[in-house]
């Protein structure tokens, strides 16, 4: 190979990482294939996870550090790997569908320049295996809050900011801030990655149930301002406000959201005026979270 294919090391891959395309592959042929996204090869050098492939580079993972090499240094290490159809029999393939790639490049992301095994504490391919199922209950709150957050923006924009927004931005940097309206699978996937790498692998769980939070505050609301199945708005006395002000801003600050109270008589405000909407975000949140409990 020449100097120019071999392996150069990515010294900020949070930086690299997240804006990648997903979609191109690299054609090999014959017994190699194309080369994808979301596959381990084994090269000269043992394991790559490849982030992304394509004509002009291929991007992978090894031993926590991350890597871009021209495509034919890539297929010649390939290529020239000893006993090459024993090895890919021998390896750990694992099928990893594009969300979840979404979520790794989320955590790498997240985790602001630390190695990806340092967050997740395993390879990346043992990692999807061990938590698919935590993917799938955290794909589902994250969806239904972001789709209720997307009602609320229109009708309820102080309980979008104050409280949707707020919370969110605490358990995942800013990555919320910049998310579309318009929730994608892979959109929701990338913020649990977010999430992951800025928080860690065990502590993650703690952060997605703080996600309850909106709900738990959204359930409050509902319950004090609205009855009926097609809610009405109905008066409450200022002691009765006290009262539920204190509660929400003591729950707030769990997550560490500091909230005002006269952003808290503007939701009040906003809850009484568009009580239909506002249930209707609620119905969203409540089969993901009702049976949840917010801790700290």
């Amino acid at each position: 190979m020449g100097k120019d294919d071999f392996p150069l090391q990515i010294v900020h891959p949070d930086t690299i990482i997240p804006r990648l395309n997903t979609d191109s592959s690299l054609f090999i042929g014959g017994i190699w294939g194309s080369v994808k996204s979301g596959q381990t090869w084994m090269a000269s050098d043992g394991e790559r996870f490849v982030w992304s492939a394509d004509g002009l580079q291929v991007i992978y993972s090894q031993d926590g550090k991350f890597f871009t090499q021209s495509p034919r240094g890539f297929i010649n290490e390939v290529r020239t790997f000893p006993l090459v159809a024993a090895g890919r029999s021998a390896a750990p393939w694992v099928a990893i569908a594009q969300t979840e790639v979404k979520l790794l490049m989320g955590i790498v992301a997240g985790a602001s320049g630390v190695g990806f095994v340092v967050v997740v504490g395993t390879e990346i391919a043992e990692f999807v295996v061990e938590n698919r199922d935590d993917f799938s209950k955290w794909e589902n709150q994250l969806e239904v809050v972001l789709k209720a957050r997307a009602i609320l923006k229109a009708h309820a924009p102080v309980l979008y900011d104050k409280v949707f927004n707020a919370v969110l931005l605490q358990i995942s940097k800013d990555v919320f801030s910049n998310i579309p309206d318009a929730v994608t699978p892979q959109v929701v996937f990338f913020g649990i990655g977010v999430i992951i790498g800025n928080v860690g692998k065990k502590v993650a769980t703690g952060k997605f149930t703080w996600a309850g939070l909106i709900f738990v505050v959204v359930e409050q609301l509902l319950i004090r301002l609205t009855t009926g199945v097609v809610p009405k708005a109905i008066k409450i006395t200022e002691t009765e406000y006290r009262k539920m002000a204190e509660d929400i801003i003591k729950q707030l600050r769990t997550a560490g959201v500091s909230i005002q109270d006269g952003d808290i008589r503007k939701i009040v405000k906003e809850v009484q005026d568009h009580p239909d909407e506002v249930k209707k975000a609620f119905d969203l949140m409540k089969d993901a979270f009702e049976q949840q409990t917010v801790t700290q």
